[in-house]
């Protein structure tokens, strides 16, 4: 098992050689799934031909039950794909003559995290300019290394001559370049100019086309059959190498096994293999299904071969309903078949004659799907996610969505849109300033964007003409929201948050209580909360209280020791925004004497209270009146007293007697509250 796994890996594996030793070369060795998939139609005189009705296919409900729904798996296999793609290593040539591996932002002209992955997402309907670009930038810096080797090894010159000179980005494989084409083109982009290049023009010599036998020809059609590509004509060797499309469907017919199927040998004692076979499938369904016309007698060729090899794939299937390719179930060769019935108008889901055991060739392709991370396993044996199966799979449920749905096949590109579609979403939308303080009006910041177009030139929208700005609750404490939308020439829209934060909360007191420290603070506009911070002692600041707003500007902190530093700070919120800080208050939690007192004579009154160790004095004050106005105070400065007579005092009358504990911290006092005061006859 292990060593059909490596094998099948090893075709998948692609990687980067070098072309010229100052320019920027990646040709990659393109395995058979490296060449996967492509479609498209043309009639060979450059006319689109009309839509047919599929013949023969027995379309049934199938008692299939897929428990994952391929339209999640979509968007999350999607998402999959563009972080793999975000940063993209790539081999390049240096000033020494060697190579170093450099990072690039965006898909390479490579097989894997290059073509399939822009083919898919772009027939899924992303419209990410900036990821189109980045692709775009990469591959024009190939065709211009490959068109310099190429001229340096013809004795020709290039930069503009496209039409004369044939580009070819692998002197073997033609489906390098069937590749690329068919990733221009899904950007609506002509792959037959391409910066002067032409991509095409390599494949109109069968004798290059064929050196990669079977699948040379499947890819070479596919690929100009995308966008309805005029066959360029030979301009140098011979003539009867000159490519037609009657040729490459005769060369595919001329491949089918005694009992059916494709190989890539085209030996019988192969056996036929599911993924060519349904790769040949994909290259006649524009022909099957009448898309494009060719002769009467090619076309019933083209009809008889693929009923049979409908066949021959429903007999592959397993139970699983997946299929088997190299003594293994896998992703791949699942991805194919569901791409050409979806090329021939065969749902993969409910067909009959592609549901065993209860199983449909969707189901099949799902079972490799990790819902985790949206990725898809080559073999079940797999625990983590094979990005190439995960970039078949994809553009084989895209391909299926756009059976659904009813739209172009995969391959028929011809409703590709352009490439330079601007959204707003792909542009750069930035707020002059995102973060401001309530002050009683109304905020409204400058917009500015920029978008970057295909050619890499970047412009700076115009307000009112290709984008309006609206806001929405941009005047009180809280998050606003501004919103840009497209207009004109730019669609979508883009809103950003800039926040609104309360004033400063202002602290007006800190004291010691009965209970505890009390804090006092102003009342904020519009604030739904306030948040208090406090540092105990050495230690650090804590979020330590919540007040709503409603119930008031006061707190008292109850879990404090006698003795002990506590620092405060609070701030307000309101709808997810903090204010400023107010200013630190620092207080020593001190904690009030219990005081008795009692006549020791006439006009005398004894005070006595339990010490406080924490304390370094007292105060006492005593007066004739309950609001203690006019009140006298006695300062007991000895931290150990714990009793005092009051003299003098005039005999029978009611007098009020209260006391307080003081804490002296770097010549500043911090006082207790007062005790309950007593009222008592002198």
């Amino acid at each position: 098992m292990r060593k059909i796994k490596e094998n099948r890996e090893k075709m998948y594996r692609s990687r980067w050689t070098k072309i010229v030793s100052y320019m920027l070369v990646m040709v990659m060795a393109v395995s058979l799934f490296g060449q996967v998939a492509v479609n498209g139609a043309f009639d060979g005189t450059g006319k689109q031909a009309g839509t047919g009705v599929i013949a023969g296919l027995s379309q049934v409900e199938a008692a299939s039950d897929t428990s994952i729904d391929y339209k999640a798996a979509l968007k999350e296999t999607s998402v999959a794909i563009e972080k793999k793609l975000t940063t993209y290593k790539v081999e390049v040539a240096d000033e020494t003559g060697g190579t170093s591996v450099v990072d690039w932002y965006g898909p390479a002209n490579a097989s894997i995290g290059g073509e399939w992955a822009v083919i898919g997402e772009s027939r899924y309907g992303r419209k990410n300019v900036l990821w189109y670009r980045a692709y775009y930038e990469n591959l024009v810096r190939v065709l211009q290394a490959a068109g310099e080797a190429q001229a340096s090894a013809d004795g020709t010159t290039t930069g503009g001559s496209a039409k004369t000179v044939p580009l070819k980005l692998d002197s073997r494989k033609g489906t390098e370049n069937s590749r690329a084409i068919l990733a221009l083109t899904a950007m609506g982009i002509d792959a037959s100019n391409v910066e002067g290049y032409d991509l095409t023009a390599a494949l109109s010599d069968m004798t290059y086309v064929k050196k990669q036998g079977l699948n040379g020809p499947i890819w070479a059609l596919i690929a100009l059959d995308s966008g309805n590509y005029e066959i360029p004509q030979i301009t140098s060797g011979k003539t009867t190498a000159q490519v037609s499309r009657e040729k490459l469907l005769s060369y595919i017919l001329s491949s089918e096994l005694t009992d059916g199927g494709f190989n890539l040998t085209k030996s019988d004692s192969q056996g036929a293999d599911p993924d060519v076979t349904a790769m040949a499938l994909q290259a006649f369904a524009p022909y099957y299904t009448g898309r494009i016309t060719v002769g009467t007698e090619l076309q019933k060729q083209i009809r008889e071969a693929v009923d049979r090899n409908i066949q021959v794939l429903s007999d592959m299937q397993k139970t699983s309903g997946a299929y088997s390719s190299y003594g293994s179930e896998n992703a791949e060769s699942t991805a194919q078949v569901l791409v050409a019935l979806s090329s021939l108008g065969i749902d993969g889901r409910t067909d009959s004659r592609f549901v065993k055991n209860g199983k449909s060739v969707l189901d099949g392709l799902l079972y490799f799907y990790i819902s985790s991370t949206g990725m898809f396993k080559h073999v079940d044996t797999e625990k983590s996610g094979n990005q190439m199966a995960t970039e078949q799979s994809f553009y084989a449920l895209v391909a299926y969505q756009r059976f659904q749905n009813k739209k172009a096949t995969l391959y028929d590109m011809t409703d590709a849109d352009k490439a330079c579609v601007m959204d707003l979403t792909d542009c750069s939308v930035t707020i002059s300033k995102t973060a401001y303080i309530y002050t009683g009006k109304t905020i409204r910041p400058a917009v500015t964007v920029t978008c970057k177009k295909l050619d890499g030139t970047t412009i700076t929208l115009k307000k009112d003409t290709d984008y309006t700005v609206t806001y929405k609750n941009n005047k009180m404490p809280g998050k606003a929201t501004v919103v840009v939308k497209g207009k004109g020439d730019y669609t979508g829209s883009v809103s950003r948050t800039i926040t609104i934060a309360p004033t400063a909360t202002v602290i007006s007191s800190v004291t010691n209580t009965e209970t505890g420290i009390r804090l006092k603070w102003k009342k904020t506009t519009d604030a739904e909360k306030y948040i208090i911070y406090r540092k105990a002692k050495n230690g650090s600041w804590k979020k330590y209280k919540s007040v709503k707003a409603a119930n008031g500007c006061s707190f008292t902190d109850t879990k404090v020791t006698n003795g002990s530093k506590y620092a405060y700070k609070i701030r307000a919120y309101a709808d997810g925004v903090y204010g400023a800080y107010s200013s630190i208050h620092t207080i020593y939690r001190v904690k009030q004497p219990a005081l008795k007192v009692k006549k020791t004579g006439k006009g005398r009154l004894k005070c006595s209270w339990k010490k406080n160790t924490k304390a370094n004095s007292y105060q006492i004050m005593y007066g004739t009146k309950a609001s203690m106005q006019g009140a006298k105070t006695i300062a007991i400065k000895k931290a150990g007293t714990v009793k005092k007579t009051i003299a003098g005092l005039k005999a029978g009358k009611k007098y009020y007697v209260r006391i307080r504990s003081c804490k002296t911290v770097n010549k500043r006092k911090y006082y207790s509250s007062w005790s309950k005061t007593v009222n008592i006859r002198a």
